[in-house]
């Protein structure tokens, strides 16, 4: 599977959602976290952010994506079909389950991650395959670099390399 961005969204400015999605990263960064965020995308608009809260939340569950899947409520329950997830980095395998599960058929995301294989799960899964319609890297790329670098250098080159 290459990068895919399905017609329907092919027209949105991916750059100013994932604008939204870093800001969130910075926020977590600030806040001692892990510096990823994500917003969720409905008809050219912001129907929830997240940002990583797993110190906070004393959970290791607490990912961005997750918390931004969560936060999207009522609108997300009945318009799921039109929901794009902005992400500062590849979705991780459990995020990629909860985009599957919430029915999210967008998946646009800054940094890829050389750890996560999200791509290849998409690509040898059928059931993950039919659920996403767009799987697209690579925006804002340098600037969610830079921002994990800026709080989290370790985590940075791990995510670029996979090499701790």
């Amino acid at each position: 599977m290459t990068q895919y961005i399905s017609p329907e969204i092919e027209h949105l400015d991916l750059e100013k959602f994932m604008w939204k999605a870093l800001a969130q990263a910075d926020e977590a960064g600030r806040a001692g976290e892990i510096p990823i965020g994500a917003v969720l995308v409905m008809d050219g608009e912001i129907i929830s952010r997240g940002r990583a809260y797993h110190k906070e939340s004393r959970s290791q569950l607490s990912h961005a994506e997750l918390n931004t899947l969560l936060n999207g409520g009522e609108k997300l329950w009945k318009d799921y079909k039109r929901a794009i997830l902005f992400t500062t980095v590849e979705p991780c395998p459990m995020c990629l389950g909860a985009v599957v599960m919430a029915d999210v058929p967008h998946i646009i995301y800054a940094l890829p991650d050389a750890v996560v294989f999200s791509k290849k799960s998409i690509e040898a899964n059928p059931y993950i395959r039919r659920h996403i319609k767009s799987y697209f890297g690579g925006v804002l790329e340098e600037q969610s670099a830079k921002i994990i670098g800026k709080y989290r250098p370790n985590e940075l080159k791990y995510i670029q390399t996979g090499v701790m």
